[in-house]
This record gives structure tokens, C-alpha cells and sequence, in this order.
């Protein structure tokens, strides 16, 4: 398997990277000249101490955004009903999907009608990459507010 199919998309990198995630990763996307390597940006592995914040973006792999991304959540309102847990699915129809959610822990099912999965819904993310999935989740996690990152 190829490394850029292992690792968050350059697009998402940028994102993380924008809201301030500490850039600290295995893998990292590099520009090259175009001409050269006939892409702008490649991953690939790297020392941390030839790191270099302004040139390169983390590729964060699966396991360090699992390590990123918090267990659950907890809303603070609307007890019993303001803890989320992490949930991954990987499905399969014409193609592989990731779905990553924080789904209550209080509520048995997807009742669609309750209220309280309201939270669960807002906080999906599908992906064909399980990376891009979870970085997916990362961001929205961030921009609404409900996980803050060091």
C-alpha cells in the first residue's frame, strides 16, 4: 500500500495545521518541484529534527490521529444525555466508507427522532481513507467548539 493512501490528505494536513495541531508525525508532505517529481507534494518519513514547520504539513497516519482525537466527549448539558463516545464503522457498497462518530452513550440505537442524536449526527465524518475520516472528525470537533487541542 502506497504511504499517500496511509496518511491524512495534503488537503486536510494544511486544515490541521491551521487550526494549530502540533505538527508531530512520522510521515510529513514536502513540496518537490513540479518538474522534478511531476507532483507538488509527496509524503514520506522523517527525522523530527529536520522537520521544518514552514516547508513540510504532518501526514498524520491512523493511529496518530486516534491518539489526536479524545474518547469521548462530554457536552455539558442535557444529563444523562452529554456523553459521546467515539464509534468507527467501515462499510461496504460500491466501495469501502468510513464513518466515524461520537454516538451518546446513554441513548440504545439511532433514534433519529430523540432530540439528544442531534450531536451524534452533526459529529459524522465519511471518508473512503480511514485517515481523512478521522481528520474529518478532528476539525469538526475543533471548529464547533468541543475538543480543544495543546
Amino acid at each position: 500500500m502506497r504511504i499517500e493512501n496511509q496518511v491524512v490528505s495534503l488537503e486536510l494536513a494544511k486544515k490541521l495545521k491551521e487550526l494549530g495541531i502540533k505538527q508531530e508525525s512520522i510521515f510529513v508532505w514536502e513540496y518537490y518541484d513540479e518538474q522534478c517529481y511531476g507532483v507538488k507534494y509527496i509524503p514520506y518519513a522523517v527525522v523530527p529534527d529536520s522537520f521544518n514547520k514552514f516547508q513540510l504539513y504532518s501526514a498524520f497516519n491512523v493511529a496518530e490521529l486516534m491518539g489526536l482525537l479524545p474518547a469521548f466527549i462530554d457536552i455539558k448539558r442535557n444529563e444523562p444525555f452529554n456523553n459521546f463516545g467515539l464509534h468507527i464503522q467501515k462499510m461496504s457498497a460500491l466501495n469501502i466508507q468510513y464513518i466515524a462518530r461520537y454516538v451518546s452513550d446513554t441513548i440504545a440505537g439511532e433514534n433519529i427522532g430523540n432530540p439528544h442524536y442531534q450531536l451524534q449526527c452533526n459529529m459524522k465524518s465519511f471518508s473512503e481513507s480511514l485517515a481523512d475520516c478521522l481528520a474529518l472528525l478532528l476539525i469538526r470537533l475543533i471548529e464547533e467548539g468541543l475538543f480543544k487541542h495543546e
